[in-house]
């Protein structure tokens, strides 16, 4: 569930964004009044309306940026009860499965990125981020880290479970007819630091490009995946 332990930190973050917001209308109007009396010789100024906008702009600012984070912490809630389950005594005897963070493009120029797991049975994908932009390359930097848990990539039922939240995936590796790495860099991805892609055909005759995020060896996940799904009916090339 949500952490209400961080509410102060979340009501600081809306605050310090709402006094940014004042504080700039205010610059401006000054701005104007410093303008006005330069090129008009006009020094009138309605001070305490320019405080009253910037006041009112920064309460609506206010409210808009907390309730947008409220609404992202609604969002993660059913991925924060997953995480917080105690993993089995089964899953915590099994190796644990590996994976990669990548993104997807849907509809042309939209983008998903899923955390991607590795398993004899097939591949689960769980949407980790929407629609992100250039504006934090390294956005993905704390989902690689997650990789490196050996109680996440233990746990198969929470790993089950993140694939089937919305957006997610499962693969099965009786689906899966090829797997192939693309080397270079993805057009439209804006700076944000990539490795090349593996593309996964289905028997279906659809297909799925996931753009390898970060610094990794396309041919070794390529090779790894292919020695964990252990079919000798997927194609490499």
């Amino acid at each position: 569930m949500s952490n209400p332990s961080k509410l102060p930190i979340h009501l600081r973050i809306a605050a310090r964004s709402a006094l940014i917001v004042a504080a700039s209308v205010f610059l401006i109007g000054a701005f104007r009044f410093a303008l006005d009396v330069l090129l008009t010789g006009e020094r009138f100024a309605n001070w305490p309306k320019a405080v009253e906008i910037s006041g009112v702009l920064a309460g609506v600012a206010f409210t808009g940026f907390f309730s947008y984070i409220l609404v992202r912490l609604r969002l993660r809630e059913p991925v924060l009860n997953v995480l917080e389950e105690e993993i089995s005594a089964s899953d915590m005897q099994q190796p644990p499965l590996w994976g990669f963070v990548a993104m997807e493009y849907y509809r042309l120029i939209l983008n998903r990125t899923y955390l991607v797991f590795i398993s004899p049975e097939g591949m689960y994908g769980w949407k980790a981020e929407g629609i992100v932009t250039n504006s934090n390359r390294d956005y993905f930097q704390p989902y690689q880290e997650m990789l490196e848990d050996p109680v996440l990539l233990r746990d198969r039922n929470a790993i089950r479970k993140l694939s089937q939240l919305p957006g997610g995936f499962f693969l099965p590796v009786s689906e899966v007819s090829s797997v192939k790495v693309i080397d270079g860099q993805k057009w439209g991805m804006g700076g944000i630091p990539h490795s090349g892609r593996i593309l996964v055909s289905l028997s279906s005759g659809k297909s799925r490009e996931f753009i390898l995020l970060g610094s990794v060896y396309n041919d070794g996940i390529r090779d790894k995946m292919l020695a964990t799904l252990n079919s000798s009916a997927i194609l490499t090339a």
